[in-house]
């Protein structure tokens, strides 16, 4: 057994995309197709209910036609779980278009204690020494502290079936810099851009991870919905933020759709 490789600060996650070769499925004897359907079925059914692993099975859309989604503490769990999608009876006609290997994270510019003592005192006119202003701020952190074990820790949601992942950066440009802004200003305009985005919150559910150094891009954005126009809603709307649309740049876009491993043969017309 190996000894696990567990961040210490969040969790592995890792996005997967496959093109089938069908040449080389149709050259398959029709025996064969079926025992790699039922081999590839078992293991999407069985990893799907592994404990302390969070895997999505995803049907695509255009640029590829199964992706995987999995969260792990363990990346060596990650580097077998790619080895045993390659080795299931699909497996073998199966093509990687696309992976990004990425880890949850806390946003470095999330609101602190001086930021809501801030607001409280200057725009809602709370008497810092009041009982109210003490309540207020212990239910802050409450909320802190929620926001950063979802973030850390994330759940993936049940009720969204739609997920689109992009890659993303920050420029570095000669005119525009990102990294070259004042924390100060760069924190100022990540929180405007969150504020547009949690406008959609009843309608999606999004994860942002960072990839930094451990991939081509610096963060990885996986967005779930029940209706394919939240996705373009708030991708659209968000990129008029000055964080967005003065500094950021984006990779390709992969949508896809939750099946389980019962419903492979049907979803990919195998």
């Amino acid at each position: 057994m190996t000894t696990p490789l567990v961040a210490s600060v969040g969790w592995t996650v890792s996005h997967w995309f496959y093109r089938i070769d069908r040449a080389r499925w149709r050259a398959l004897s029709d025996d064969d197709r079926r025992a790699a359907i039922a081999d590839t079925s078992a293991w999407i059914t069985r990893a799907s209910a592994e404990e302390g692993l969070q895997l999505i099975p995803l049907a695509m859309i255009g640029k590829a036609d199964v992706g995987f989604m999995a969260i792990h503490s363990d990346l060596w769990r990650h580097q077998q779980l790619s080895q045993e999608i390659s080795a299931t009876g699909l497996g073998a006609c199966l093509e990687p278009v696309y992976s990004f290997l990425s880890l949850s994270e806390a946003s470095e510019y999330m609101s602190t204690d001086a930021d809501w003592s801030r607001t409280l005192i200057d725009e809602q006119q709370v008497d810092p020494a009041s009982p109210d202003f003490a309540t207020k701020m212990t239910a802050f952190r409450k909320r802190m502290s929620h926001y950063v074990e979802a973030r850390l820790h994330p759940k993936l949601p049940d009720n969204f079936p739609i997920v689109c992942f992009y890659p993303m950066a920050k420029v570095r440009g000669e005119s525009r810099n990102w990294y070259s802004l004042p924390f100060a200003e760069r924190k100022k305009l990540m929180q405007e851009h969150g504020e547009s985005g949690r406008k959609y919150a009843t309608r999606l559910t999004q994860l942002i991870t960072t990839a930094t150094g451990i991939d081509d891009w610096e963060w990885g954005v996986t967005l779930f919905a029940g209706d394919l126009k939240a996705i373009r809603d708030v991708v659209y709307e968000m990129r008029f933020d000055p964080g967005s649309a003065l500094y950021g740049v984006f990779g390709g876009f992969y949508v896809g759709i939750k099946f389980g491993g019962d419903e492979l043969q049907s979803v990919l017309r195998l």
